[in-house]
């Protein structure tokens, strides 16, 4: 995850015009209530029957995924193409990838025998994870250093978008928010010269690096940005008649910052990261990254919070998304499961909190809950995950317990690579297992747009009740035509432009004959 990658430009990602948004280009018949109450009753006559419930909720539009790491996201598959392609080889002992010329036991990887080509495909995923004599925790972590090489190839940055953009397209998702790192090697390079006093001055700390060419770096990513652009809108055809589906994908990115590194570190690239957000929109946010179990990232954490916290006073606009409670007991001692989330949430202001499966264990989780409630919080929830990485599944799993405590929640997918699913499986196992009825999945596909931190204001007045903003409350989401302050409102919000056209889809697809079949 150390290559540089960079975001598709604003404006690329409005692919989208009003008139494609109000259904010009695709008349709609206008869907109404009795359309949904008869996509219901076909949900709950077959949702028992799981290739038909996968391919309704392949169909079903999603809205987006904002929790999701690029170099997770892309299959083992697309790694070993890409080594393929590079000339790597493969050490045939340790199944690590390696630089040319490939002699014995090094194998070419455009040349390897079946068992070797099975075995890194096992060794790039969770796949057959029981197998490999680690827990799942650690073969899930496991796969990011082993895919490194490959990750940092110039241009693999490009394919691992289309890769991934592309699924998601398959699967009506129109935005992603992935989680990349870019600069980071010249954010280390610099951190290491910061005087790290025993008594952290955060103030100081900014200064010194504002003052040593922090904003160098933001210049040199957004050229970074820039160049990825070009790139990734050549490769996928974008604009053109042959574009490909990844190109209507809306694609966003939050600037991670590993929390295993030194105090000083972990700040420097904190502060970078909240001056790129500040700098440039196609990065719309900020996030901790890596176990959070891991010692240093134990030992650090509140200082960790303190550190987000202070930066998130300085620069409010900016949006914090944290990994917060990924953890459980056993996996660490008791007193580490007391306050994860707690913290994120009061102390750094976390917008969202990614996993959040430690909440039963807090000592103040009704006080979080209410907090997240209240302010809107959203609790990412990856469940494929944190059954793999933490042994939580089923009743264990705190789904219910958010939805019950009117906290929003939003599914995700977090690496679909490496767990080797995607959103709509996602979607099929929270159904499949907390008996989410249609209702509940497609608040859950509207929540992810309503709580993505696309630029704009909402389409919706009041969210909980449906009810969209004045100017459109007339209007109808794939009709022929739009009223011109709803036009005018929709193409001043991004935000609003995604939720308008995401209930045109849900109109289109539940207008479908399928769905009065049983």
């Amino acid at each position: 995850m150390n290559k540089n990658f960079s975001a598709l430009s604003a404006s690329s990602l409005l692919w989208v015009s009003l008139a494609v948004l109000g259904g010009l280009h695709t008349p709609l018949a206008q869907a109404t209530s009795t359309d949904t109450q008869q996509v219901a009753r076909w949900f709950n006559a077959n949702r028992q029957r799981p290739p038909l419930l996968r391919q309704f909720l392949q169909r079903m539009p999603k809205g987006a995924d904002l929790h999701s790491h690029l170099t997770g996201a892309a299959y083992a598959e697309t790694y070993l193409q890409l080594a393929a392609q590079a000339g790597l080889c493969v050490d045939g002992s340790s199944l690590k990838f390696t630089s040319p010329p490939c002699t014995a036991p090094q194998l070419p990887a455009n040349a390897l025998p079946g068992a070797v080509y099975s075995a890194m495909v096992n060794q790039l995923s969770t796949r057959n994870y029981p197998l490999s004599g680690k827990t799942g925790h650690d073969q899930f972590f496991a796969t990011f250093g082993h895919f490194r090489p490959v990750a940092n190839l110039p241009q693999a940055g490009v394919v691992l978008a289309a890769e991934v953009s592309n699924r998601a397209a398959s699967q009506n998702i129109q935005h992603l928010e992935l989680m990349t790192t870019y600069q980071g090697e010249g954010i280390r390079k610099l951190a290491q010269t910061m005087p790290w006093p025993t008594t952290p001055d955060f103030a100081h700390s900014r200064q010194w690096l504002l003052e040593q060419g922090l904003t160098d770096l933001v210049d040199a990513a957004r050229k970074d940005m820039d160049q990825f652009d070009a790139s990734y809108r050549t490769a996928q055809a974008c604009g053109l008649p042959h574009a490909q589906p990844g190109c209507r994908v809306s694609v966003r990115w939050l600037q991670q910052t590993s929390r295993t590194s030194p105090p000083a570190q972990v700040f420097a690239q904190l502060a970078y990261a909240f001056e790129l957000a500040k700098t440039d929109p196609r990065v719309v946010g900020i996030n901790l990254v890596a176990p959070e179990d891991d010692p240093v990232a134990l030992r650090d954490y509140r200082l960790h919070m303190a550190m987000v916290g202070f930066l998130s006073a300085l620069m409010p606009e900016v949006n914090v998304a944290l990994h917060a409670g990924e953890l459980t007991l056993g996996l660490t001692p008791p007193e580490t499961l007391r306050h994860h989330i707690h913290d994120a949430v009061f102390v750094a202001k976390a917008k969202r909190i990614g996993h959040g499966v430690a909440i039963g264990f807090e000592d103040h989780a009704p006080r979080t809950l209410a907090e997240m409630r209240q302010r809107k919080v959203a609790a990412e929830i990856c469940l494929t995950s944190n059954d793999v990485i933490l042994g939580v599944s089923g009743e264990r799993h705190p789904l219910p317990d958010y939805l019950a405590a009117g906290v929003p929640v939003v599914l995700a997918s977090d690496d679909e690579g490496v767990s080797r699913i995607d959103l709509s499986h996602e979607y099929q196992r929270a159904a499949e297992t907390y008996r989410l009825n249609y209702r509940q999945l497609k608040q859950l596909s509207r929540n992810s747009l309503e709580y993505s931190f696309l630029p704009g204001d909402s389409l919706w007045r009041n969210f909980n009740q449906q009810q969209r903003i004045s100017v459109c409350h007339k209007d109808q989401p794939g009709s022929p035509s739009l009223s011109p302050r709803c036009a005018h409102a929709l193409g001043s919000s991004e935000k609003a432009q995604r939720q308008w056209q995401l209930e045109a889809a849900f109109r289109q697809f539940e207008r479908d004959p399928l769905w009065r079949k049983r």
